[in-house]
């Protein structure tokens, strides 16, 4: 017979907002890994800093974002607004605090929920902040959560903006490294995503004029192109396509306010179904879905309000709808292709040509 397990008052603790982060911090980066996967957890505490200065060249502050990596610190300086000075240590140390609860200000955020900085902070043996603003300044120091210097606000002739500086806790990454190759191709999606934002990675500058287009020009050679990119916008949707003669599967890189949506959602699903609907309608054929799909080289990004996604890495949107009196994710994504893809493909005889 199985012993009873006495449950009691004893049974029962409340963990503070570090050690929650530190006893389950899968629930807040996903995996943890040591770095050699580009998807691990150290990658994603560099992510969830610089989408803050991300937002911040979004909303109209700061053109340029600086991140250095000396042995295992990161540290990224942005040029934005600054931290009011008198909410550096809650912004950072308080969980569900941050400036992207008013839908008017941070309307198309990445960082929603006021959970990214604080999980890097009590993931780091490490974690430094310091704001600029109004020629003045304020800094704190953490060291896995734990406030260890909380220093007065100072008079100040920097530019103003925001830096943070990080060291991984070994504790939870062992034996990590960071591999630069896995942040350059990070940073190259953020520049796509944010044409006339400058990212300075140790030194080297990455800069992008023709977003999503420039992103295939990097994944397809030029001869493997079946025609010529196609470029289509507006101001909540941005999509670049082709077609490779090199291979045969279908390939999508899709993007939700910023947001890598390695695992797609309901704006891909829309996006694949709105390319056959509008090539089979365009041509007056039903050809199969796959016949259509094989071989595509395709990128989309959507700007959504309040996106739901379906973990805290944002890998997966589960959004229906776009926000904003827009309808929803399926028939926006769907009326924009339909319109614009097909106007391309009729004053563009020549790529429709090869489609078919």
């Amino acid at each position: 017979m199985a012993k009873e397990t006495k449950y009691t008052e004893d049974n029962i603790r409340s963990l503070d907002w570090k050690e929650h982060i530190r006893m389950r911090p899968g629930m807040y980066i996903g995996k943890l890994g040591d770095g050699s996967a580009a998807d691990d957890g150290i990658y994603i505490l560099i992510k969830e800093v610089l989408d803050n200065s991300i937002d911040e060249y979004v909303m109209g502050a700061g053109k340029t974002i600086e991140i250095a990596v000396r042995d295992k610190t990161i540290t990224i300086r942005d040029y934005g607004r600054g931290i009011p000075l008198g909410k550096v240590v809650d912004v950072v140390s308080k969980m569900n605090t941050g400036g992207k609860y008013d839908s008017k200000a941070f309307k198309k955020s990445v960082g929603l929920n006021g959970v990214g900085t604080k999980a890097v902070n009590a993931l780091s043996v490490n974690f430094k902040v310091q704001s600029i603003r109004d020629n003045k300044t304020k800094s704190a120091e953490f060291e896995r959560g734990e406030l260890i210097l909380d220093s007065k606000i100072e008079k100040s002739s920097q530019r103003k903006g925001t830096r943070v500086s990080f060291t991984p806790d070994e504790e939870i990454f062992s034996k990590f490294k960071y591999r630069n190759e896995y942040i350059i191709k990070m940073i190259k999606n953020y520049v796509y995503l944010n044409t006339g934002l400058t990212i300075i990675f140790n030194g080297e500058k990455y800069f992008s004029e023709n977003g999503l287009r420039d992103l295939l020009d990097e994944n397809i050679a030029e001869e493997s192109k079946l025609f010529p990119i196609v470029h289509l916008l507006e101001e909540d949707i941005e999509i670049a396509l082709t077609y490779s003669k090199a291979q045969y599967n279908e390939e999508y890189h899709s993007f939700v306010n910023g947001q890598h949506t390695t695992q797609g959602g309901t704006h891909q699903n829309a996006y694949r179904e709105a390319i056959v609907k509008t090539i089979r309608d365009f041509f007056g054929k039903n050809y199969d879905a796959s016949d259509i799909r094989k071989s595509i080289v395709t990128a989309i990004s959507i700007k959504v309000m309040e996106p739901v996604f379906e973990s805290q890495t944002k890998t997966k949107l589960g959004s229906t709808e776009m926000g904003g009196g827009l309808p929803t994710v399926r028939t926006f994504i769907n009326d924009f292709v339909k319109q614009k893809f097909d106007n391309y493909l009729h004053k563009n005889p020549d790529t429709a040509s090869k489609i078919q």
